[in-house]
């Protein structure tokens, strides 16, 4: 049976134009203009003080706020948000965004909030730039599975643009995807490490970390289940026992409100960074039940087809590609930083490209625009639109389910006839 399968002439062109040499060559170029905007950024911010440019790190300063005020005033002080306010107004203070009062609340669970509790013994510049740089090499350590056959080399990937989205803000969804990769990539030789992995994750960002276990399960790997509900178990009991149960309960409190907030009011008119079907629907005047079920409608089925997929191949780079998708997809709540995951689904994909010798012109298409949706994604804040991810996962997803399934056909088919 072949392993190759002749490309149309059409994407023979695309593959040209996109050659490897290319490929390094418009790589270095996107991560040169990226660098040079965060070193302008920092720039203006640190050494000029220009009132119209706040610090780096957009979310970052909440972190580094709720260290500082632990660190004063003792956890639970996070969440005041007086206190909070107070010291990220020092943040930004000389700046227009102090007079205009953009402040955020400390709504992550004590797991998380133990492990940003050092930031703050460093100045907030110097803290940034580690905890960045941390955070990234994370990432490449995470990656190195996936990127085993060089299906692209290592300057594309080091130039996503979800990684330099998500420094921008200093978010932790570095430290999420590196959770993510590792556990999807030890699901099979190292089934207790994909687990614990799966579990740090749903203890630090749990609305990220629910379907890895249940893909997992699908795939009757009950270490990985049992390795993952121990961890959180373990994390969470840890937690509790060494800051105390008012602690989560004010986080439980905090993230009520902060749900509500969000998903209902629009706080902060944060739907405009939601790239989700959910955030969509509300933007268009749709209510909060309908925007809901239509939301559940279109993920559901692919989440369910996500499972399926699991159950008959599990581990495979296809179901690890659909595993992530189905993650970004379901939760109605995303922020835009988070689609640095799609580095992995695009990693995996390329992969199977490599390894199949086959891609059709609209699988590129979607791969290719995959790659570059943090750019309209966060550019989209700015625009007030929503529509690039809330539209292109949904498509991405099933791109890559109809892959998936081509493929199983296509492997039945050859064993029939070699059969008979």
């Amino acid at each position: 049976m072949a392993t190759a399968v002749e490309q149309p002439g059409a994407l023979q062109s695309v593959s040209g134009f996109l050659s490897r040499e290319r490929l390094v060559i418009y790589s270095g170029a996107i991560l040169a203009m990226q660098l040079i905007q965060l070193g302008i950024w920092a720039f203006a911010s640190w050494v000029l003080h220009l009132r119209t440019v706040p610090p780096l790190g957009l979310d970052f300063r909440v972190f580094w706020s709720a260290s500082f005020v632990s660190l004063h005033s003792g956890m639970i002080s996070a969440f005041n948000p007086d206190l909070m306010a107070a010291v990220e107004a020092h943040l930004y203070d000389g700046t227009n965004f102090a007079d205009a009062g953009h402040f955020a609340p400390w709504v992550y669970p004590p797991p998380f909030h133990a492990l940003i509790l050092p930031l703050a013994l460093l100045p907030y510049a110097i803290s940034y730039t580690v905890y960045c740089f941390m955070c990234i090499a994370m990432v490449l350590f995470a990656c190195r599975s996936a990127m085993a056959s060089k299906a692209l080399p290592w300057i594309t990937v080091i130039a996503f643009p979800g990684i330099w989205v998500a420094t921008i803000h200093g978010q932790n969804s570095l430290i999420t995807l590196s959770l993510a990769a590792i556990s999807l990539a030890q699901i099979k030789p190292r089934p207790v490490l994909a687990g614990v992995c799966a579990g740090a994750l749903l203890a630090v960002k749990p609305q990220l970390g629910l379907l890895l276990p249940l893909f997992f399960l699908c795939a009757r790997q009950f270490r990985a289940v049992a390795a993952a509900a121990a961890t959180v178990a373990i994390i969470c009991s840890a937690s509790a026992f060494a800051f105390g149960l008012p602690l989560w309960g004010q986080f439980f409190g905090t993230l009520s409100w902060f749900n509500s907030a969000i998903l209902t009011h629009n706080y902060a008119d944060l739907w405009r960074a939601m790239p989700t079907i959910y955030a969509i629907a509300r933007s268009l005047g749709a209510n909060l039940h309908s925007a809901y079920a239509m939301h559940l409608i279109l993920a559901g089925p692919l989440v369910v087809a996500t499972a399926i997929l699991w159950s008959k191949q599990p581990g495979s780079r296809l179901s690890s590609a659909a595993a992530i998708v189905a993650t970004l997809t379901a939760t109605p709540y995303l922020i835009q930083y988070d689609l640095v995951w799609l580095l992995l689904p695009v990693l995996y994909l390329c992969e199977d490209f490599q390894r199949t010798g086959h891609r059709s012109l609209w699988e590129s298409t979607v791969v290719a625009l995959a790659w570059f949706l943090p750019i309209p994604a966060f550019l989209g804040i700015l625009m007030g639109r929503t529509e690039w991810g809330g539209v292109l996962l949904p498509v991405l997803l099933l791109t890559i389910l109809t892959r998936a399934f081509v493929e199983h056909q296509a492997r039945d088919g050859g064993v029939l006839r070699a059969g008979q």
